[in-house]
């Protein structure tokens, strides 16, 4: 994600409702977590990545989504959630 980078309200809205549905079933919520409902959304539409994402201008062919979860929550563009550290493993919490 490049620095300047505004994600859609879709996208942020898909991170909410991923943490959420997660945070349903396990205490430990990651972005990885998060990221599977991304997907899980983005296949229920046609051309649901292309939509998702089209605010994204990166040029890069491999971009990490997850780190894309990742620094959304911590830039704090996701309200109420942030990332934290527990060991070497990054959580997401309600604050």
């Amino acid at each position: 994600m490049l620095k300047n980078a505004i994600p859609s309200e879709l996208f942020l809205g898909a991170i909410k409702r991923g943490y959420l549905a997660e945070s349903q079933k396990t205490r430990e919520v990651t972005c990885s977590a998060i990221w599977d409902h991304v997907v899980f959304e983005c296949l229920r539409s046609r051309n649901g990545f292309i939509t998702m994402f089209d605010w994204d201008e990166s040029k890069a062919k491999n971009v990490n989504r997850i780190g894309t979860i990742q620094e959304c929550i911590e830039r704090g563009l996701v309200p109420g959630l942030r990332v934290m550290a527990y060991g070497r493993r990054l959580y997401v919490e309600a604050v």
